[in-house]
C-alpha cells in the first residue's frame, strides 16, 4: 500500500473544506429563500384577510349608523354616534401602539429564528 504524500493530503483536505464551506453557504441561502416564502405566504393571507375584515367592518359600522339613525330619528346622529366610537376606538389604538409594535417585532424575530424540525 502507497503511502499518500503530505502535499496530497492537503490538497485533498483543501477540497474538502471548500467544498464544506460552499455547501453550507448554499444551505444558508435555501434557508433565507425558505424564510423568505414563507413570510411571503403569510404576509399575503394577513392582507386578504385584513381587506375582507375591512370591508365587513365597514359593512357593520355603516349598518349600526342607519340602526341608530333610525332609533333616534335623525340619521346624522347616528352616524355622528358611530363616528365618535370609532375615534375612541383609533385613540385607544394608538395610545397603546408601542406595544403593539414591540409585539409584531418580537413576533417577526421569533419567526426569523426559529427552526423547522421538518
Amino acid at each position: 500500500m502507497e503511502e499518500k504524500k503530505a502535499s496530497t493530503l492537503f490538497e485533498e483536505m483543501k477540497d474538502d473544506v471548500s467544498s464544506y464551506v460552499q455547501n453550507t453557504i448554499e444551505l444558508a441561502k435555501l434557508e433565507a429563500f425558505e424564510k423568505l416564502a414563507k413570510g411571503s405566504a403569510m404576509a399575503a393571507h394577513n392582507l386578504i384577510l385584513l381587506f375582507i375584515s375591512l370591508f365587513l367592518l365597514l359593512l357593520v359600522f355603516v349598518t349600526a349608523g342607519l340602526y341608530l339613525g333610525q332609533l333616534l330619528q335623525n340619521l346624522w346622529m347616528g352616524f355622528g354616534i358611530v363616528s365618535l366610537f370609532n375615534l375612541l376606538l383609533l385613540l385607544i389604538i394608538l395610545s397603546v401602539g408601542k406595544k403593539m409594535k414591540s409585539s409584531i417585532t418580537n413576533r417577526v424575530i421569533a419567526f426569523l429564528m426559529e427552526k423547522d424540525d421538518d
